[in-house]
């Protein structure tokens, strides 16, 4: 088996080239390219760097044998630690259609994904996931109470992208809501201990019995560079408590 991931940055605009330069460099074929908008709140743009601002989001497709490579480079030479700068994050995928499509995605021949899947599965089994992308599909003009919700939740902050929905004859009749319109799209990084809180947060205030009607699910995280959370904050903040207690002793 290949093991593939769908890599997802969000970055400044004014730093697209240089990202797109870093992919060129590490010879990655596909790169989709889209416009959101930040929504995380005042008091985090120092940690999450994805505030009330344009963001350009890139998507493209790695073998998994690369994604550590790639990810450790970016958060080095994009400098992806200092706030401001992205975040970049890998979602495994499960499978695909058809080797050709495989290999012009990854940009590499059918014996080299072979080599590296066998030094994948020689590795120890991937540890539990650590966090996840919960994506919130909603109506358009619900994106401030949705992330309102979400807050309250301890949600830090979310990206939006506005989409237009393809309906469903048959499903906007079974459900009573019509798919065929304008949507927004919540991406909202999380720890899988805070996931579920977050989403039920946002489905009990823009759930199917509101105007809203949000769709809400989750998928698993591999790797992330460039996302520091509060709680790492606060550890710091009390290990140099605890230091200058005991410079005092």
């Amino acid at each position: 088996m290949i093991e593939t991931a769908f890599l997802t940055a969000i970055i400044n605009p004014k730093r697209s080239k240089q990202f797109e330069q870093f992919f060129i460099e590490n010879k990655t074929p596909l790169l989709l390219w889209t416009n959101g908008r930040g929504t995380a709140s005042s008091d985090i743009l120092d940690y999450l760097g994805i505030g009330e601002s344009d963001k350009d989001i890139v998507f493209t497709v790695l073998s998994q044998a690369k994604v550590k490579r790639v990810l450790k480079n970016m958060d080095k030479k994009m400098q992806l630690y200092i706030p401001g700068n992205g975040v970049a994050f890998t979602i495994p995928l499960c499978s695909f259609a058809g080797m050709t499509a495989l290999q012009q995605v990854c940009g590499e021949s059918t014996e080299r994904l072979l080599q590296e899947s066998v030094k994948d599965e020689e590795e120890a089994p991937m540890e539990q996931y650590q966090y996840q992308l919960i994506v919130a599909i909603i109506s358009r003009g619900h994106v401030d109470a949705a992330m309102d919700a979400a807050r309250e939740a301890s949600a830090r902050g979310g990206t939006v992208i506005h989409a237009l929905g393809t309906g469903n004859k048959h499903i906007e009749q079974f459900f009573g809501i019509s798919i065929a319109q304008e949507r927004d799209m919540i991406f909202i990084v999380s720890t899988t201990a805070a996931k579920d809180n977050i989403m039920k947060a946002i489905v009990a205030e823009m759930g199917k019995v509101t105007k809203s009607h949000a769709i809400v699910f989750s998928l698993p995280i591999n790797d992330i560079v460039g996302l520091r959370l509060l709680e790492d904050e606060e550890d710091d903040a009390e290990a140099e408590e605890n230091t200058e207690e005991q410079a005092q002793k």
